[in-house]
């Protein structure tokens, strides 16, 4: 091979930038087979690495370099590792060289065969040769990343040069600017601080790194290989702390940085001094404490930002809590804090002297603010909260039993409330808290008798939260106290009061006591709740907030979960409950099964046995009582049912399948079962096929004779319940069924319907059908589609119905169909049906010659528009417009406020579709849908028309649409009047933007 030969064209190649990969896989393949060897590639370099051009030089360097980074390292002799690493640190003084030195250092040095002689080597002559900060970026940053690979791989070799690596990368550093070469700086010097003693050299380094500090920068939007402003931060926060050696030179700098003007500096410098308390020695933060806890005090009482009040507590407890001594015994205690006002000799007088003058004073100034100085600082350590609670503790009971002024006992409550939730936040009692017990009783009053006027709403809530801390706190109160506390948390919640906060608080408390120790709740709680749920006459309101509060408890304390349900479960099937209270109890068990179910399915078992199938017997064991409500019961009781059973395993649905079979497939397959007590029920067991996964077999003989008789029922019966649920059976059998016998399933049920007389089930069961098909994509749905719209063009009877029922086959429904309940749904199904409809649509209207059809397939497309994701409506959104604008026309209620909506969506999405119409079409029609006196403009629709309108300003130019502004402002004055409140705020909302608009 003529190495030589290569190796002129490589380097021809680098003069006219051309691309050598070709030339460098050459060259590394007969490097690798053993054709050529390193040696002889430096041979044939030699005329470029020793040239007196310094072009030449840099290109031979380029060569070599380019050729070591991908060679494998069994290419690379073990002999001649040291010969390269010796060579290009003497390259290191030519300049030209450089870029080309470091990286091919920084590939060598991944080989076996490089020494920590070799790594010294090469940090002495980058550190003697090289002036980095004199090269461009990219030889910057190579420098440092080989420094960072050289610290991390040889440790050895850095521990061995010491201070001199210290002094050369402060050297490195110094007047460093390019924030991605900081970043990797930053994160150097942690790991420089591990291995070698910085004392010798502190001030040197500190200085350096200092001067960036606070850092700020800003990235370049949409560039994902740049650096985020918080990274950056990072790093140098992580090398600012990163030795005890920095304390002395970093603490006073830091203090002085909490007083700027900047949010983003004060933030940052209380998290770094945060950061600084586990690295810096305790001794170097008394200095300057007293002026770090004045400027907190100052930033926590003024500060606008939260995040800056936020960072300046965690750095006031961070700090306390490295000064705090450690925990002197409890007979000192009383010594220590004795004559606080007067002489306090521990760090804690800068907090508790202001804060002893401020709870001492006639008028509390900021107690939230002192409240949370005082937290932050007891919750520093368990000793710091003795001397907090020692302080406090006995000058707010001698306030409290010496003012009767509500504002002010609330005040001392509140401070009060930090301080005791400072002792549950490190889980251990101040010591004091024992003694002063009966006070602290006397203060909250654990009485559930205490009135809830709003007047004290404020007061109440304090206390309810003090009551709450004083449960939580460790082995303080007994089990009869523990349990009058839990009763008073409980009526706070549930009794009736002015202010709802009170029962909100009340409610929220008991979820955050749930959580924390949920046996409590079990054995107290809870036996109230349900004792109160089944008194005589209890009140709907009381009843309201129960099911709230347990509703609350069960969703967001997984250990409570069951025994809520169970209990409600209980109070309904043993009669407890009154049947007025069934369906707000229902709905809540439902929430709370959904909750949980989407949880964990590993609950469903339990829930299916302990909660749906108790529900399920008592249903079916109450079904000749005669409940006006019963529709309703069944319907919450079908819905939870769902929830759970499609979450079973096939095995386990078919155990429950088997006796839902036995006590209800009689009842669906009588026709005529109106008056048959079990009729009502029926939606159970739709629900339940329903929510059968696909593969769970049916307990039938012949699914297709099964199927034909549910058809014939549904097409003869006078039930709609009994209609219905036969229709859902079909629907979900049909499409979860395998395709090759779904076919013939279709069939067997539409012969049933063509051998029928013609009504308006035929026409629903053809929407049954395009709903279970048209979702898996079958033909057979569109034929039933198409037949639809036949009977909408050809004037039928039932072309109203056919009409109305297109919100069957794309609308929502509780189990039918549905992917919650395992439904079948091909990719791009709603598109298709969307290509398929809309164009006939359209074309339909334009040749229909009565209005009746025109409204009616207005009626279909408003259906169609409603369920289609946004992007497939705005693919063909030019033929659309025209349909809804008469939509607007010709419909009313819900149907004319959905083609308003759309109308808007079309309005945010492309206006410019809308521009030649919006001020010939769109704004009369708009205008006049918010006039309430029409029959057609429900309150729905005036709403979705205001919010159109509000839309139009923000949307076009002034020039376009100016001549209609006057009437507009005329509709929407009348508009301020609507009878309805939410009416009267949108037309005042939409009436401003229009009167401002085109305003200079």
């Amino acid at each position: 091979m003529d190495i030589q030969r290569i190796v002129d064209a490589y380097i021809i190649g680098l003069g006219d930038n051309a691309d050598n990969t070709s030339l460098r896989q050459t060259l590394v393949d007969h490097i690798v087979k053993g054709d050529t060897s390193l040696l002889e590639l430096v041979q044939a370099l030699g005329l470029y690495l020793a040239s007196e051009e310094a072009s030449s030089r840099s290109k031979g360097a380029h060569v070599l370099s380019d050729v070591l980074i991908d060679l494998p390292s069994s290419a690379v002799p073990a002999q001649a590792t040291t010969k390269l690493v010796q060579f290009f640190c003497s390259r290191m003084a030519d300049a030209t060289c450089v870029p080309y030195g470091l990286t091919s250092i920084s590939a060598l040095q991944r080989l076996p065969s490089f020494t920590d002689q070799c790594a010294i080597d090469a940090l002495r002559a980058l550190f003697k040769e090289v002036h980095v900060q004199s090269f461009q970026h990219t030889t910057r940053s190579t420098a440092y990343t080989l420094l960072d690979l050289l610290v991390q791989s040889r440790p050895q070799a850095v521990k061995t040069m010491g201070d001199d690596v210290v002094l050369g990368f402060a050297q490195m550093l110094d007047g460093e600017k390019d924030p991605r070469s900081l970043m990797i700086a930053f994160q150097i010097i942690p790991k420089l601080a591990e291995l070698v003693d910085l004392k010798a050299n502190a001030e040197d380094i500190f200085d350096v790194i200092f001067c960036y500090f606070p850092i700020t920068f800003k990235n370049r939007d949409g560039d994902p290989s740049t650096i985020s402003p918080e990274a950056l931060k990072s790093a140098l926060r992580a090398a600012i702390t990163c030795s005890p050696h920095f304390g002395d030179m970093a603490i006073k700098p830091l203090v002085e940085k909490t007083t700027a003007a900047s949010p983003s500096v004060k933030i940052d410098a209380y998290e770094t001094l945060t950061a600084a308390t586990r690295v810096y020695s305790p001794e170097v933060f008394k200095s300057e404490l007293e002026a770090l806890v004045e400027q907190i005090r100052e930033d926590v009482v003024m500060a606008p930002d939260d995040k800056v009040v936020s960072a300046a507590l965690d750095a006031l407890e961070a700090v306390y809590s490295a000064v705090s001594p450690a925990s002197p015994a409890s007979s000192s205690l009383a010594e220590q804090s004795a004559d606080l006002g007067e002489s306090l000799t521990t760090p804690l007088d800068f907090v508790l002297k202001d804060a002893i003058f401020q709870l001492t004073a006639d008028d509390i100034k900021n107690p939230e603010q002192v409240g949370k100085l005082l937290l932050a600082t007891a919750r520093s350590s368990a000793y710091n909260c003795n001397i907090v609670s020692d302080a406090v503790l006995p000058i707010i009971v001698e306030r409290m039993a010496s003012t009767e002024v509500l504002t002010l006992r609330r005040e001392l409550m509140d401070v009060l409330n930090h301080v005791l939730s400072a002792s549950c936040d490190i889980s251990r009692k101040a010591e004091c808290l024992e003694t002063d017990k009966d006070h602290l009783l006397n203060i909250y009053r654990l009485d559930a008798s205490v009135p809830l006027d709003k007047e004290y709403s404020f007061l109440h809530i304090t206390r309810l939260k003090g009551i709450t801390l004083l449960i939580i706190l460790p082995e303080l109160l007994d089990a009869d106290e523990t349990a009058l506390a839990l009763q008073t948390i409980s009526r706070a919640a549930i009794d009736r009061n002015e202010d709802e906060n009170v029962n909100k608080e009340a409610t929220h408390l008991l979820v955050q006591l749930a959580q924390s120790n949920p046996d409590q709740l079990q054995t107290t709680v809870l036996p109230m709740f349900f004792g109160t749920l089944c008194e005589e006459a209890v009140a709907v309101h009381k009843v309201s907030r129960l099911l709230n509060a347990l509703g609350a408890i069960g969703v967001a304390t997984p250990k409570a979960m069951l025994p809520v349900l169970c209990g409600l479960v209980s109070v309904i099937t043993t009669g407890k409950l009154a049947a007025s209270h069934y369906v707000p109890t229902l709905t809540t068990i439902r929430k709370m099964v959904e909750a949980a179910a989407a949880n964990s399915v590993s609950v469903c078992p339990e829930l299916m046995a302990k909660v749906i199938d108790p529900l399920l017997n008592w249903i079916f064991s109450v079904s000749g009582s005669n409940h006006q409500s019963r529709h309703q019961i069944v319907v919450e009781i079908s819905q939870a049912a769902v929830a759970v059973f499609s979450q079973l395993d096939v095995e386990t649905q078919g155990v429950y399948l088997k006796p839902a079979f036995d006590r209800y497939s009689a009842a669906a397959l009588t026709a005529n079962a109106v008056n048959n007590s079990l009729c009502q029920l029926l939606p159970l067991f739709s629900a339940l096929i329903c929510a059968c996964r696909p593969q769970t077999h049916l307990p039938v003989d012949d699914i297709r004779v099964y199927l034909g008789d549910l058809a014939a029922v549904a097409l003869s019966t006078e039930s709609t319940i009994q209609r219905d649920v036969c229709f859902e059976i079909i629907a979900t059998t049909l499409n979860k069924a395998d395709s090759s016998e779904r076919g013939t399933l279709t069939q067997s049920v539409l012969e049933r319907a063509n051998g029928a007389d013609p009504g308006v089930a035929h026409i629903l069961l053809r929407h049954w059908l395009a709903r279970a098909l048209v979702s898996c994509s079958d033909k057979l749905g569109y034929e039933c589609v198409h037949w639809l719209l036949a009977q909408i063009t050809q004037g039928s009877p039932y072309s109203a119905e056919a009409a109305e029922g297109f919100n069957i086959i794309l609308g929502e429904h509780s189990w039918a169909v549905t992917p919650a309940t395992h439904g079948v749904f091909k990719l791009l199904s709603k598109q298709r049906f969307y290509a398929t409809v809309v164009p006939e649509i359209t074309t339909s209207f334009s040749s229909a010659h009565d209005d009746a059809t025109k409204a009616n397939l207005l009626v279909v497309l408003t259906h169609s528009v409603q369920h289609m994701p946004k992007s497939v409506l705005m693919s063909g959104v030019e033929q659309v417009v025209p349909l809804l604008l008469s939509a607007i026309r010709l419909t009313a209620g819900d149907l004319k406020a959905t083609s308003i909506r759309t109308i808007s969506m079309i309005m945010l999405e492309t206006p410019e579709t809308l521009t030649g119409q919006v001020t010939t079409s769109i704004i009369p029609l708009l205008s006049a849908a918010v006039v309430h006196a029409s029959p057609a403009n429900s309150v729905e629709v005036r709403q979705a028309a205001l919010g159109a309108l509000s839309l139009v300003p923000e949307k076009y130019a002034f020039s376009a649409i100016h001549t209609a502004r006057k009437d507009v402002l005329r509709a929407l004055a009348k508009a301020r009047d609507d009878r309805k409140r939410l009416v009267r705020a949108d037309a005042v909302s939409a009436y401003n933007k229009w009167l401002n608009f085109g305003d200079l």
